[in-house]
């Protein structure tokens, strides 16, 4: 089906309901709760007790971290930029252009660029990649629930919003937008405030690293 064709150009919203699906509330609710819970029991502690095994802080150590940072960067800007498309409006409204237009789930994808990025920041490849595959297989599961509340939501567009734009890895090449978007600066800030979480690890990442360095915290794995 030609993406153009499936979704008109001009339209901001395939479709409006009447007030948002309830169980939506929760599983996002959810979504924050398991975050909290991923954060404390398994990257925190990770963060404390492992360390790089590029201890010798040459330029691959610095590579690794710098490409953490820009990770961390992009996923700031990325969450901004949608939260513009969708601020307040994920429940009641189907959005399909912007960062909606190549991606069903840009807030997800740029998300787990910073996941990534924070364990690039720790000089590790391996923390990278694990913290990446576990943030994709619990959001995976997620996404898959909150996108059968949209489809119960919207049935006759949300078919045809999925046949043609990828669930995670954006696609460029569809891009669509619009002229004019409605901004709410409230939950914009929000957005900006909660995504600079993930840059400002870096400070506290290098802070972790010069710790174990002095031998104020033990490192029981070296991480490559």
């Amino acid at each position: 089906m030609n993406h153009a064709a499936a979704l008109s150009t001009n339209a901001t919203v395939v479709s409006t309901v009447v007030s948002p699906p309830p169980r939506l509330g929760r599983v996002q609710k959810r979504r924050r709760h398991v975050v909290a819970l991923l954060s404390t029991l398994v990257l925190l502690p990770l963060m404390l007790l492992s360390g790089s095994a590029w201890t010798d802080g040459g330029a691959l150590h610095a590579a690794i971290e710098t490409v953490g940072l820009l990770l961390a960067v992009a996923c700031v800007i990325g969450r901004v930029a949608c939260t513009l498309y969708i601020g307040g409006r994920k429940s009641a409204e189907l959005i399909t252009v912007g960062p909606y237009s190549v991606s069903r789930n840009p807030l997800y994808f740029f998300s787990l660029l910073g996941t990534i990025g924070l364990g690039l920041m720790a000089g590790s490849f391996a923390a990278g990649a694990t913290f990446g595959l576990v943030y994709f297989l619990v959001f995976d599961r997620l996404i898959r629930r909150e996108e059968a509340f949209l489809a119960a939501s919207f049935p006759s567009s949300f078919g045809a919003y999925c046949d043609c734009t990828p669930r995670w890895l954006p696609r460029l090449s569809i891009w669509r937008s619009v002229d004019e978007i409605s901004v709410r600066p409230r939950l914009l800030l929000n957005t900006l405030r909660d995504a600079s979480v993930f840059v400002l690890m870096f400070p506290v990442l290098e802070s972790i690293e010069w710790a174990q360095q002095a031998q104020w915290l033990p490192v029981l794995l070296r991480l490559p």
